[in-house]
Parts: structure tokens; C-alpha cells; sequence
């Protein structure tokens, strides 16, 4: 069992960036989870051991990918590589880093992908605040592998967008997924997505997971999961119930009044009643 030897733990999210991160050690191995504290509540992750430091995600606006950058430089150790999946903004930041990712997750940065066109559209209504420099080549790495970087182990997995992928830590014995969030909102097209984001929770569940590293919130832990997969379920119903997008949003407000993420309820709202 990987013994919790210390933790530095600032949960709120920051009002600004800052060269701060929660930090937990697992054996000698450190978690770095870093707050931009920006409108997306992005949360990126810095894998240290003591051969070097490995990139989980990068975020989306150029100060911030900056501040990352800086936290990074001030742990004083090589970087080893970057895994990289919904969150690749800014890669040229970090230098020269070797970058893994699937084919798919890959394809998914490149015109007419779906990491592409959301920057596309942070653009136009941001201008130059955000990072759009997104990586056209990448280390392929494949669904099912296992790969070790600075002598930690990472197994890559499925994701429920099966385009971009999710990522196993046995070393924290946490999993890294783009989204969740105990009492936030999520990004939920269609209800096929909200049943495979269930079915993904349930086997975390089964799978013991302590902790669970997102993009888009602090990470969690059990309690987590199972307040999640209570969330999902219930939208799931009501988006089943509802007859038009204000229906359903108003519905999901009044079970969940105090969810913070209103802006990816009106996103999951207009793409589960498009038609």
C-alpha cells in the first residue's frame, strides 16, 4: 500500500495564478496538482521522482501556461516528458519535452478536431490571451499500453469520448480523466456519453481508486465517484424527461442548486437537444 507522507493542500481554487500547488508524496513520489485559478477552474499536474518530472496537461491562456512553466523551473529537476490529451495548449513553453499521446487525441489538435476548434473559438472571443499553439507530432502511445517515464509508471486508457484518452497512476493509485468534479457540472453531449461516463465511474469504483485528477477541478477522492455517479444519473433522467434545453436546465438547477459550472450545463443543454 503507497503511504501518504505529507501534503500541502490549498483546496480552494486560486483568485489568480500563482506559483502554488497541492502537493502530496506517495513514496517518494510527488503529486504536484497546480490551480491556474482561471474561468475554467483549469488544473494541470506534475509527476516528480527523483530521476525528473513528468507534464499531466498543460491549460488553456498563455499567463497561465507561463505560471505553470515558472512552478515547473522552480522544482529544479529535468522535465521528462508530456502526456498530453484534452490539454496540450502552450507546449512550446515547457521546451524542448518529449510529448506522448495517442493517434486520436492527436488528431483531435489538428484542424477540424474538437481541441482544435474550441481554441479556435477561445480566440475569437480572447484574442492573443490564449495559448493556441497546439503540437502536430507526439510520441504515439496506444490504449491499453503501459509506459514509464522518470521511472513512473503510467497505463493509458479509454476514454468516454474515444478520442482523447484517460491515464492510470498506480503509484497514487489515482486516475487522471478530462472532467468531473463533485459538485460541477460536465461537458455531457449525449445521453450514449452520459451512460459511458457512468459506466467509467462504476468501474473506479471497482477498481479502488483513491483519487481522481481532472482539468477542471481539485482532485478528489472516493466520495467523489459516488457523488458523481449520483449526478449523472439524475441528469440522465431528467434530460430523458425534459421537452426543450430550458426544461432540462432548469430541472438539472433545481436538483443541483449548488453546482458551480453553469456555463457546461448550458453547453450539455444545447447539444443533448439539438435536434
Amino acid at each position: 500500500m503507497k503511504k501518504f507522507l505529507t501534503a500541502t493542500l490549498f483546496l480552494a481554487l486560486l483568485a489568480s495564478s500563482a506559483l502554488a500547488a497541492d502537493v502530496k508524496v506517495y513514496d517518494g513520489v510527488k503529486l504536484h496538482a497546480f490551480a491556474t485559478g482561471d474561468n475554467m477552474a483549469d488544473e494541470c499536474y506534475v509527476i516528480e521522482s527523483a530521476k525528473g518530472l513528468v507534464i499531466l496537461e498543460s491549460t488553456a491562456y498563455k499567463e497561465d501556461v507561463n505560471a505553470f512553466n515558472e512552478y515547473i523551473k522552480s522544482l529544479n529537476k529535468p522535465v521528462m516528458g508530456a502526456i498530453l490529451s484534452y490539454h496540450p495548449n502552450g507546449y512550446k513553453t515547457y521546451g524542448n519535452v518529449k510529448i506522448y499521446a495517442t493517434e486520436s487525441a492527436l488528431k483531435t489538435w489538428q484542424p477540424g478536431g474538437g481541441v482544435y476548434g474550441l481554441t479556435e473559438s477561445f480566440k475569437q472571443a480572447l484574442g492573443d490571451k490564449v495559448a493556441d499553439d497546439l503540437p502536430s507530432e507526439a510520441t504515439i502511445i496506444h490504449e491499453g499500453d503501459q509506459i514509464t517515464i522518470a521511472g513512473v509508471t503510467f497505463n493509458i486508457l479509454k476514454s468516454s469520448d474515444g478520442e482523447n484518452f484517460d491515464v492510470e497512476i498506480p503509484a497514487f493509485n489515482a486516475v487522471y480523466r478530462h472532467m468531473m468534479g463533485s459538485k460541477v457540472h460536465n461537458i455531457l453531449p449525449s445521453l450514449g456519453y452520459i451512460e459511458a461516463e457512468i459506466a467509467d465511474l462504476k468501474n473506479y469504483q471497482e477498481k479502488g481508486y483513491e483519487l481522481v485528477l481532472t482539468s477542471h477541478n481539485v482532485p478528489e477522492g472516493k466520495d467523489a465517484i459516488a457523488e458523481k455517479i449520483g449526478y449523472l444519473e439524475k441528469v440522465k433522467e431528467l434530460a430523458e424527461n425534459s421537452k426543450t434545453a430550458d426544461e432540462f436546465t432548469t430541472a438539472v438547477k433545481n436538483a443541483f442548486p449548488d453546482y458551480a459550472g453553469e456555463a457546461y450545463l448550458g453547453m450539455s443543454a444545447g447539444m443533448l437537444f439539438s435536434k
